[in-house]
């Protein structure tokens, strides 16, 4: 069977373009939003209480959900506690991840491919969130792990502000009919109503000191977007019946580490999006998962390793075959149990639908050169548009 999506024939009703956010659970949540917002420099976009989705609310259950980003997109973290995921879903208790967010082209995609997964996987919840205002579908990999596809995040402008609370009465709980009113419509509505005033305004709490290549910074460093999660899996070939035959990506590489495949996966040209580990690696690697985050330049990735290291940020040493396709980086660890890779240009795959095969394995972060030589795919990386700060 094949869909239409936007003129293009494909196995699913849609086309996912890359990842949007991640979302994962934290024994001490107000030590690791610290940590991602004074360390690594996200922002707070938004902080939501989840109490009302708790069965039986608890005193003593942290059920405050941070919303964070790097760019304009209203968030590109979302973090929880731990004790949240426990009482909240006692089947799921100990998962470390919450979601991958994946992002399609389209509305329609999203309702149409609400059936296709309820046929394909185990669904868990439709609709359209706030805040961050993304039309969405929700469903289970083998794992358990929750995969989101969603349509139109909410972009946060010049001021910094998100949309108020009054704005969200357009969220949804069921499958929304089409077509729905734009998003124009909803703010000249909500002006109408309320005028729309507030919304959340992080006030970032630390000295911009930094000269990063022309703008005074908190850090010598930008992280421009997500790259790429890492998970690990008990089945890698049923993990591999999901995402691809089911949320339609693509085999970029396998590789062996310490004597175990792994897969990398790609939705667009990129690489890899998504590294699929299998679980007897979990406990020699010494985290329960993973994701990546570029930086705007060479040279950010090399002061950003001197800034995080003199700051006492735990430095990983792990194997080279992690990370194909990424030829400089390294991998941090923060106060949970996450490991986070800040890297600098990925490989792309070409028309041919082949991935490079780099010459030699990713540099070791203690010998990263103090320069590198422009020229191939390798050192290609997306211009980040709009202030860095």
């Amino acid at each position: 069977m094949s869909f239409t999506i936007g003129g293009l024939c494909l196995e699913q009703p849609f086309r996912i373009r890359r990842i949007g956010h991640f979302g994962y659970h934290s024994p001490d949540i107000t030590a690791t939003v610290g940590f991602l917002t004074r360390k690594l420099g996200l922002s707070i976009s938004d902080i939501d209480d989840f109490t009302s989705r708790l069965k039986q609310p608890l005193s003593k259950v942290d059920a405050t959900g941070w919303f964070l980003r790097c760019g304009t997109d209203h968030h590109t973290l979302v973090i929880g506690s731990q004790n949240l995921i426990d009482t909240r879903e006692p089947a799921r208790k100990g998962a470390v991840v919450n979601q991958l967010s994946w992002q399609v082209g389209s509305l329609q995609e999203v309702v149409d491919g609400v059936s296709f997964l309820d046929r394909k996987a185990k669904l868990r919840r439709i609709g359209r969130d706030t805040p961050g205002s993304n039309w969405h579908a929700y469903a289970y990999d083998p794992d358990g792990y929750v995969n989101e596809i969603f349509y139109g995040m909410e972009q946060i402008g010049w001021d910094g502000r998100s949309k108020p609370e009054t704005m969200y009465d357009r969220g949804f709980t069921t499958l929304p009919e089409l077509p729905q009113i734009p998003e124009y419509i909803e703010v000249d509505n909500a002006l109408l109503r309320n005028g729309a005033s507030g919304g959340y305004r992080w006030e970032v709490p630390l000295e911009a000191r930094y000269q990063v290549e022309g703008i005074l910074m908190p850090q010598p460093f930008k992280l421009t977007h997500l790259g790429r999660v890492a998970l690990f899996v008990s089945d890698l070939q049923a993990s591999l019946d999901f995402y691809c035959g089911v949320l339609g990506l693509k085999v970029s590489e396998r590789v062996a580490v310490h004597g175990h495949e792994c897969a990398f996966l790609r939705a667009d040209s990129e690489h890899h999006t998504l590294a699929l580990y299998p679980n007897a690696l979990r406990e020699k690697l010494g985290f329960a998962a993973g994701y990546g985050f570029a930086v705007a330049s060479y040279q950010q990735l090399l002061d950003a390793r001197r800034f995080l290291e003199q700051q006492g940020v735990r430095i990983l040493d792990l194997p080279a075959e992690l990370s194909p396709g990424i030829h400089y980086g390294f991998w941090i660890q923060g106060p949970d149990t996450v490991a986070i890779q800040v890297f600098y240009g990925m490989d792309r795959v070409g028309l041919d639908g082949v991935a490079p095969k780099p010459m030699t394995l990713p540099v070791h972060h203690a010998q990263l050169p103090e320069s590198i030589t422009h020229g191939g795919c390798a050192w290609y990386e997306p211009p980040f548009m709009g202030p860095w700060a």
